[in-house]
């Protein structure tokens, strides 16, 4: 419906700009809508003459509706409504003076000459449309008076002369009456907006001085405006900053009620929010009194900086804080009017802290039973070496021999615990080869279900384990090991639980560790056993060090375990609680070599006449040596 309004509008108003006048506006107006309803209705009037045979009118009303439809698109294409309105009032005067002398159907063409006064009054003004009207008048009259003289005019019958004159008199002085009411109208209408403009033009000239002052106003206004907003960006500016800090931001006042906090305080101590308000040592430590020792209460009595780290909230994974409290002071006086506290998550720190002083002192630990274990095994290579040279003088059943054999025995049970004191100070890396550390675990497990039926044994391998490259007999120890101690931890049995994966370690994890970030294999230990303190778990690997009975084990077998992983640049960890069982992770570095199969050869006793070169900084090495190699 709005559409279909516009259209109409747009074909009455030529498409003319609403800037222009209402007058002329007016005009175009009645013309396209005269024009429009004239010629549709001249169109049928036209149709109708052709059906009644009368052909000179069907003519003329066919060449006017041609002309009118010319007349129409031209005032919608220049919108020239003064050209239009003066050809069209004069060619529509010709058209009726036509139609007065012919006569039309019935005679009755006359009445279309009484709309003429009233196109041409509204259309021309007063003046041109009354001389219009008149010689049309004019032309009715002769019409009148000659039409019974002249054969091709129509001759009208007086009552109709008697009715017309009239009528087209009134309908003329009525047109001209509204015309000239329109004039006056339109004329007071303008002297009216002049003396309106005139009254507004006084008006704003008094306005202009009130303007002035008012502009100062505003003016003084916007600044303070302007320092406002600027405060308030200030403001914003700096709850943003403290806001987005990753660390811990307090402000507190001189009897530490809580001021301000930023997210991340909040996010630690939610469970205290609000914190504003509050005493800083009821939200952050559950106390009923201050700290000791305190550093912002230091800070409040020696207005100076003061550091401290203090442990986090009881049951949050924030275990150590580093606490720095720096004093808000004036300007003018120095006089201490609160406390900033920066407070820093430094529990990973703490961690790798300990880690790292734990791997330096095992480091210290296997250099010094390196050198004990290898001074020994020199020693024991002696005994050995003599004791099987003396077992080839006598019989097989001979008492001598026999002894021989128990010395031989007890050198053999030394060396298994010399070896294992090197494997944990150099780790016995000693044949190297492409790996699949699955088949270890599961060569290892095997061996050891059938023999620990109490335990109930679950394992998850990745499918795709990268291959590693490691001496297959040291980490088959420890894989052992770590079996038999996690058996040991569940006399009564348990769930003894394996995994492996593929794993990707960051320059922050192994940063404690001393090796490469990069790609790494992962296995997993874990037991539901007893569990251990952090006191046990923190001497865990170290060389003798046991919680079994005197008799029942040598503390070796977690040493020598570490010391191979290690040697292997690789990482071996713990995690335990008591109650809780414990989970050893063993992290090996990733080979990019495919695995090989290698047949192992079988073992014989090889035996020459060719020269060979022996060397030892032991005289009794090279003794004992040189006498074994001359007997093979």
């Amino acid at each position: 419906m709005k559409k279909s309004k516009q259209w109409f509008w747009n074909i009455i108003s030529s498409r003319l700009p609403g800037e222009i006048g209402i007058e002329v506006l007016r005009k175009v107006v009645l013309l396209n809508t005269t024009m429009l309803f004239g010629g549709t209705i001249l169109f049928l009037l036209t149709i109708n003459a052709a059906i009644e045979g009368d052909l000179l009118l069907a003519a003329a009303d066919a060449v006017f509706v041609s002309f009118i439809i010319g007349l129409f698109g031209y005032l919608r294409k220049t919108g020239n409504q003064q050209a239009v309105g003066l050809i069209g009032t004069v060619a529509c005067g010709v058209f009726f003076a036509f139609l007065l002398a012919y006569g039309g159907f019935q005679k009755t063409a006359y009445i279309w000459s009484f709309t003429y006064p009233l196109v041409t009054l509204f259309l021309l003004g007063s003046k041109n449309g009354s001389w219009m009207s008149l010689l049309l008048l004019a032309a009715a009259i002769t019409v009148f008076i000659l039409g019974s003289k002249i054969p091709w005019l129509t001759e009208y019958s007086k009552d109709v002369i008697i009715r017309f004159i009239p009528a087209y008199v009134i309908i003329f002085i009525f047109a001209y009456a509204m015309e000239k009411v329109r004039d006056t109208v339109q004329q007071r209408l303008e002297t009216s907006n002049l003396e309106l403009q005139h009254a507004l033009e006084d008006v704003q000239e008094r306005t202009s001085a009130l303007s002035e002052s008012n502009q100062e106003l505003q003016t003084e206004i916007a600044e303070r405006l302007h320092a406002e907003n600027a405060l308030r960006q200030s403001e914003s500016f700096f709850d943003n900053v403290i806001e987005s800090i990753q660390d811990g931001i307090s402000v507190l006042n001189p009897d530490l009620t809580i001021r301000h906090t930023n997210r991340v305080m909040r996010e630690w101590y939610a469970e205290n929010v609000p914190l504003v308000g509050k005493k800083c040592y009821e939200c952050y430590h559950n106390h009923d009194k201050p700290c000791d020792p305190c550093p912002t209460f230091r800070s409040l009595q020696s207005g100076e900086t003061e550091r401290e780290v203090v442990p986090g909230l009881q049951g949050s994974p924030i275990e150590w804080l580093e606490l720095y409290s720096f004093p808000l002071k004036e300007k003018e006086t120095g006089r201490v009017t609160g406390i900033v506290e920066f407070v820093r998550d430094i529990t990973t720190q703490r961690r790798l802290e300990k880690q790292l002083a734990q791997a330096e002192r095992m480091d210290s630990i296997g250099r010094l039973a390196g050198g004990i274990a290898h001074d020994f095994n020199n020693l024991l290579m002696g005994i050995q070496g003599s004791a099987s040279l003396m077992t080839s003088y006598f019989d097989a059943g001979h008492e001598c021999a026999q002894h021989l054999q128990k010395i031989e025995t007890c050198v053999n049970n030394a060396a298994e615990l010399t070896g294992r004191l090197l494997g944990f100070a150099r780790g016995g890396k000693y044949e190297v080869m492409v790996t699949d550390l699955n088949k270890i675990i599961e060569e290892n497990l095997d061996m050891f279900e059938r023999t620990k039926k109490e335990l109930r044994i679950s394992h998850a391998f990745e499918a795709y384990l990268w291959p590693t490259e490691v001496d297959q007999g040291q980490i088959n120890q420890v894989f052992l090991n770590l079996f038999v101690n996690a058996w040991e931890a569940m006399p009564t049995g348990g769930e003894l639980g394996l995994k492996t994966q593929n794993i990707r370690l960051s320059e922050d994890f192994v940063r404690a560790y001393g090796v490469t970030a990069g790609k790494y294999v992962k296995a997993t230990v874990t037991d539901t056993g007893a569990g251990m303190d952090e006191v046990t778990r923190a001497r865990i690997f170290d060389p003798f060090f046991t919680t079994k009975e005197k008799g029942r084990g040598t503390g070796l077998g977690l040493a020598s375990a570490y010391g191979i992983v290690k040697n292997h640049n690789g990482i071996i960890t713990v995690e335990s609680k008591p109650d809780q069982g414990a989970t050893f992770a063993v992290y090996l570095p990733a080979s990019d070599k495919p695995v090989r199969q290698v047949d192992i050869p079988a073992y014989e006793i090889a035996k020459g006449s060719e020269t060979v070169l022996l060397v030892d900084d032991e005289e009794l090495i090279i003794d004992v040596g040189s006498r074994l190699l001359e007997k093979l």
